[in-house]
């Protein structure tokens, strides 16, 4: 009998991976657009503002909530991943 005990579940570790790389690299292209954004009002010298002001805010909110949305379902991704390798282990150990 073998003394180990694993499923290799689609490479789902390597999926995380990737999900990880992409997930940063849109991190990086919202944070240059929100810092692009960010400075609208300041290039209409204070112009606009009234106009933008109430726009930024609804950015503001919706920037950081996709942010937060993409790092939660990030980490239940990974989560997922650690759970069934857990569940391989106990499966072993039941086994045993």
């Amino acid at each position: 009998m073998p003394d180990q005990f694993w499923v290799n579940h689609n490479n789902y570790s390597d999926v995380n991976a990737g999900l990880v790389n992409e997930v940063a690299r849109m991190d990086s292209i919202m944070e240059d657009l929100n810092a692009t954004l960010s400075r609208i009002a300041q290039a209409s010298g204070g112009k606009a503002t009234p106009l933008w002001e109430n726009q930024q805010s609804q950015w503001n909110r919706s920037y950081q909530e996709m942010k937060q949305q993409l790092n939660e379902h990030t980490q239940s991704s990974i989560r997922v991943a650690d759970n069934f390798v857990d569940g391989d282990n106990r499966g072993a150990n039941a086994m045993m």
